[in-house]
């Protein structure tokens, strides 16, 4: 079994494509699970892909993850802090 975790230290140890592919799985198994929403928003976001990790993001929050301290602070979404939807979505929590 893959979980986002994983996903993001794969990416972190520099095996991009298979932590992508964790993601991916992951996301395929828990479309709707806020936590791995989350966690595969951060993997996006390390990886510069900042559009879907904000889709991710954004229905992680809707899904029911709302600890905007968490987001504010998380060091792997440092990529997306200037973004205007980033910045949206902050409000919105």
């Amino acid at each position: 079994m893959t979980c986002p975790y994983g996903a993001g230290a794969l990416c972190q140890m520099g095996e991009t494509k298979r932590g992508l592919e964790w993601a991916d799985r992951a996301l395929m198994m828990d479309p709707d699970d806020p936590s791995v929403l989350y966690n595969v928003a951060c993997v996006y976001s390390l990886l510069g892909e900042l559009e879907k990790a904000i889709d991710c993001l954004e229905k992680s929050i809707t899904s029911g993850m709302g600890q905007k301290e968490w987001i504010e602070h998380d060091s792997d979404l440092d990529p997306l802090r200037t973004h205007p939807r980033f910045q949206a979505l902050l409000k919105r929590l």
